[in-house]
């Protein structure tokens, strides 16, 4: 009996330990430590110029505000936004029977006055005649003179008239005074066109400019001629190149800014007019500085930091100190050294101490 207690104490033991074994096992599994995966760039030396967005609104070189010379309803509108058209051709007519009127009205006063010239002329040669054969006088002369100077004066006045009055009529056609594309019509038929209000705009869109304001610290980095980007997308992705066409001398005198005029290109139309546009312009540079990737420094409780990789896998903070930065890099002045590899993804999500995996994939 007793070697069949101990026998069956030493199983329970056995057991025992077995199941406490067990147990720790399954403990390590559940604290194992979980890798983040990361990517890595190298810091290194670049030139980096910083670059500042302008806002602006990009519209053509040369754009045309056509404004109605006439009060009247419109009877026709021959084009629509987006079409081309040719310098003179026809956008949209107004109403013209009360200026049909009025040059009809002017050619008759013409007419009229014409004949009156005519009877004033007669009336001076035949008071010449009878003056020569000594049957007028001196003083019938010079009234018969002053009465054809008279009427020749009324026939510039109707002709003056009838001038005005074709000018009015020609009024209610509107027409486009240049080549190129229709941005807005602004009338519908059976409005009334007001001459305070553009009826149309057209502009040339082959080339185009943006007006920017910029501040008094950095107008003086910026020289014409200079090649800058323009960004708008509402036209792609992409930047466009423009170049600065002129820089002002004075600035502003409400917002205290200085205009800068950027012009492009736009060989395929893809711009309109109208479009919400950045010029990006570069101010300070500098030449063979220490570099980071702008994803790389994290913003934390006032401070900057960037996560490098030591020989543990194990992410490391460190503080640094910024300076000029442009759309991709920004500039390290202290805490790092140039071949250091930084994270720039996967940093917003690791701490000091965390186990790291690298892969391929980083900045470039």
């Amino acid at each position: 009996m007793k070697k069949i207690k101990r026998s069956l104490y030493f199983l329970m033991v056995l057991v025992l330990v077995l199941s406490l074994l067990s147990g720790c096992e399954k403990e390590k599994e559940v604290v194992k430590e979980t890798e983040l995966t990361v990517s890595t760039t190298k810091v290194e030396k670049r030139n980096i110029a910083q670059a500042v967005k302008y806002p602006g609104t990009v519209r053509g070189v040369n754009e045309v505000y056509i404004m109605p010379k006439a009060a009247a309803r419109v009877t026709a509108i021959y084009v629509k936004p987006g079409d081309r058209v040719s310098a003179g051709q026809t956008l949209l007519t107004l109403d013209s029977s009360d200026y049909q009127a009025g040059v009809a009205q002017a050619q008759a006063g013409v007419k009229a006055a014409e004949i009156q010239l005519e009877n004033a002329r007669l009336a001076l040669e035949r008071t010449q005649k009878l003056f020569e054969a000594g049957a007028a006088s001196q003083l019938q002369l010079e009234q018969a003179q002053t009465g054809y100077d008279a009427s020749q004066i009324l026939v510039e006045q109707a002709n003056a008239t009838l001038d005005m009055a074709s000018i009015q009529l020609n009024n209610c056609t509107l027409t486009s005074p240049i080549n190129g594309v229709v941005g807005a019509i602004n009338l519908s038929l059976g409005d009334t066109a007001n001459p305070t209000s553009p009826a149309a705009v057209v502009s040339d869109t082959s080339r185009l400019e943006i007006e920017a304001l910029v501040s008094e610290s950095e107008v003086s980095y910026i020289t014409t001629g200079a090649v800058v980007d323009v960004l708008v997308k509402a036209a792609g992705e992409k930047p466009f190149k423009g170049k600065v066409d002129s820089v002002a001398g004075v600035p502003d005198p409400m917002k205290r800014n200085y205009t800068v005029k950027v012009v492009l290109d736009n060989p395929d139309n893809r711009i309109k007019s109208g479009m919400f546009a950045e010029v990006v312009i570069s101010t300070v540079s500098k030449d063979d500085v220490l570099t980071v990737p702008l994803a790389a420094v994290v913003p934390r409780s006032g401070r900057q930091i960037v996560y490098i990789v030591d020989s543990k896998n194990r992410a490391r903070e460190i503080d640094v100190e910024t300076d000029l930065r442009d759309n991709k890099y920004v500039e390290i002045i202290s805490g790092l050294k140039a071949g250091e590899q930084v994270i720039t993804k996967g940093n917003t999500l690791v701490n000091n101490g965390t186990l790291v995996r690298v892969v391929s994939g980083g900045a470039k």
